[in-house]
């Protein structure tokens, strides 16, 4: 032994040197070797299938079966997770804000990003999957994935490929075999996009069927009734969380059968098709559609006009189009009062003379809440930091009672005017001619508008989508001020007024409030005295609109 060997074995005499550390070395030449050495015993395996249209898992469990022949094949200890994505896509991307407020388009695999956190963490030591393209389809999820099994070196191997993600020259080998499935995804996508244009041209529906049919292309009698319903009371002054609310009380489920809600109401009633029109949002759109954007999404000819489906609508062309003006109607209504970006939907009120009612003494407008100790609900004015009295309040039930008989008898009124009420197409006058040829050189104009709009036209190309509402909103202040002017000549021609007793007895809160909203523009209620005085109906003083 030589002399440097002798002084360095005196060096370590008397220091204890743990048993695992002698027997291993920190450094190897041969990594891969090492890894194929080593055993999980805490293996996970990710499970993958993008269509399972019956929901019956058969495709994950042939996978999860193989995985577990090659877990006993290379000798690993049981499977510690099974990360399963059933009926769940690793190619499209989805655009997500970060709470930062950066943006990013990344493929939503929750299992996927569990499996990365947990093996980063060391819940499980290993990793098996049964083919690359069932692993991943974009290069951002592979190198994400590379980068965990660098960091914390455990094995990621494959069932059917038998690739090591360890090993460096398989990793390049993963990235080549990612590049081409994505390039097979991208081939798929633009083969489906261009035959759903196709189709989309020819009239024929694409994409998910909508609430109102049955996959068949048959209508869904019960769901279409429903469809129409939304409609018409949203064009009767409903509001999307008055229908929404009307809806779940009546116990309707909504089309994924859970309760309603006013994005679903915005969909139902944007959707072209529901108007006979054809409806397209694919990867050949020229521009960004929005959401809740019901012409933005309808698919225009050669010719400039919107193109129809062999599928008839539930609704006319004519109602749709007008719930679609109605609705940027009070989109500008609101957004000129200054009020939140998405209001139409808003409205807090639960009774029907909410907001009617006035404080007798102070004109403030009265509440109502339900008294727990009393057991009923009255209507009150609310005190001084409200702007009120505080000092008149009513039991809401004879209130309610009274004011539902004038209704109904003013409802019923309407009725038989409505049906004694001539009806004739005379135009008797010279006014009445000049306010119908205004009303349709406007209306001409809207349409027009409209229509270039919708095809991109010359005459609206330097115009803003602000300046398009606006130009609208202006033409239909026009048209309802000429429609109000010709209704009172007595000679010009008789629309057909509503159905007020029908929106009364049939209808939900938003149309009987629109009811009481023609009738009187307050109902004022007088104090009763002092003590617990009875009833007086002469102390409820509606004032009628004319009046007002």
């Amino acid at each position: 032994m030589s002399v440097a060997s002798e002084i360095e074995l005196a060096e370590w005499d008397g220091v204890l040197i743990p048993e695992r550390v002698r027997n291993r070395g920190s450094v190897t030449l041969s990594l891969n070797a090492a890894l194929r050495d080593y055993k999980p015993l805490r293996p996970g395996v990710y499970l993958r299938i993008s269509h399972d249209r019956f929901g019956n898992e058969k495709g994950v469990t042939r996978q999860l079966e193989d995985a577990n022949w090659k877990r006993t094949d290379l000798g690993w200890g049981p499977f510690a997770k099974i990360y399963k994505e059933n009926d769940t896509g690793a190619y499209k991307k989805r655009k997500v804000t970060r709470p930062d407020g950066s943006v990013e388009w990344v493929v939503i695999r929750p299992e996927f990003r569990q499996m990365l956190k947990d093996l980063l963490d060391g819940v499980i030591d290993g990793i098996i999957f049964y083919d690359q393209d069932r692993l991943v389809r974009q290069p951002r999820d592979l190198e994400d994935l590379i980068d965990v099994i660098e960091f914390k070196k455990r094995p990621v191997l494959g069932v059917s490929s038998n690739i090591n993600l360890m090993n460096d020259s398989e990793r390049h080998m993963a990235r080549v075999l990612c590049i081409m499935a994505l390039k097979s995804s991208e081939d798929t996508a633009r083969r489906l996009a261009r035959r759903h244009l196709a189709d989309a041209m020819d009239g024929e529906p694409t994409g998910r069927t909508p609430y109102g049919w049955n996959d068949d292309g048959s209508v869904d009698d019960a769901a279409a009734k429903v469809v129409r319903r939304i409609f018409s009371e949203f064009m009767t002054g409903g509001t999307f969380s008055g229908i929404v609310r009307d809806l779940n009380e009546k116990g309707i489920p909504s089309p994924r059968g859970a309760s309603w809600s006013q994005p679903t109401i915005k969909t139902i009633l944007t959707n072209p098709r529901y108007g006979g029109l054809v409806s397209y949002r694919g990867q050949h759109r020229t521009e960004v559609v929005a959401q809740f954007d019901g012409w933005g999404k309808v698919l225009v000819g050669e010719d400039g006009l919107p193109l129809r489906t062999k599928r008839k609508g539930l609704i006319s062309f004519k109602k749709w189009s007008d719930a679609q003006l109605e609705y940027e109607k009070r989109k500008l209504i609101q957004a000129e009062k200054g009020l939140m970006t998405n209001p139409l939907g808003t409205n807090a009120r639960k009774y029907v003379y909410t907001g009617f009612l006035r404080c007798g003494l102070c004109q403030a407008r009265m509440s109502a809440k339900f008294v727990s100790r009393r057991g009923h609900t009255i209507y009150y004015c609310p005190g001084s930091q409200h702007g009120g009295c505080g000092k008149v309040s009513r039991r809401a039930e004879p209130v309610e009672k009274l004011l539902n008989s004038y209704v109904t008898a003013w409802c019923e009124k309407q009725a038989q005017n409505r049906d004694t009420s001539p009806q004739t197409n005379e135009v008797a006058s010279d006014r009445v001619r000049e306010i119908q040829g205004q009303l349709d050189t406007v209306q001409q104009r809207k349409t027009d508008l409209v229509k270039d709009w919708s095809s991109g036209g010359e005459a609206t190309q330097v115009m803003t989508q602000t300046d398009y509402y606006a130009s609208l909103a202006g033409m239909n202040a026009t048209l309802e001020r000429l429609s109000k002017e010709l209704n009172g000549i007595d000679t010009a021609p008789s629309r057909p007024p509503r159905d007020y007793l029908g929106l009364w007895k049939n209808g939900g809160l938003d149309q009987k409030r629109s009811v009481v909203a023609d009738i009187w523009k307050r109902v004022l209620v007088m104090p009763s005295g002092k003590g617990r005085a009875p009833f007086n109906p002469e102390h409820i003083i509606p004032i009628p609109v004319e009046e007002a």
